[in-house]
């Protein structure tokens, strides 16, 4: 498998996201969250960084966590983490329905900046793991 794998699913992802976001706000943020997962299994696989023997985890979300943490670090760009975090942590309420007390395609139709807000941490994942 070449690194262009986990860019063209990137891409997928983000297009299947953008095609939802008005009629299944709540899945278009999911996807939205696996677009930045493989966008940063991309730049992992084009620094030649095993991401699951540097940061050996049961989960590959705490693996992947990790290394977006110290990348974030070493590249000086704190809003790559808080990106990361904010989507995924958003995808957890839409997919388990945390801290949310109806159904999510109903609280995010209610709730549309979130949604804006994922595709806007999205692109700032994209614009620094991209470049």
């Amino acid at each position: 498998m070449t690194c262009d794998y986990y860019l063209e699913q990137a891409k997928s992802n983000e297009q299947a996201a953008r095609s939802l976001e008005q009629t299944y706000p709540d899945w278009a943020i999911t996807i939205c969250f696996y677009a930045a997962l493989h966008w940063v299994e991309y730049y992992a696989c084009i620094t030649e960084c095993n991401i699951e023997l540097k940061y050996p985890w049961p989960s590959r979300h705490n693996s992947r966590k990790d290394y977006v943490r110290d990348l974030a670090n070493q590249l000086g760009n704190r809003s790559l983490r808080n990106a990361y975090i904010e989507l995924e942590g958003e995808s957890r309420k839409a997919r388990y329905l945390q801290d949310i007390t109806t159904n999510a395609k109903l609280y995010y139709t209610k709730n549309k900046f979130r949604v804006t807000q994922s595709f806007q941490n999205l692109q700032k994942i994209k614009q620094v793991l991209g470049s």
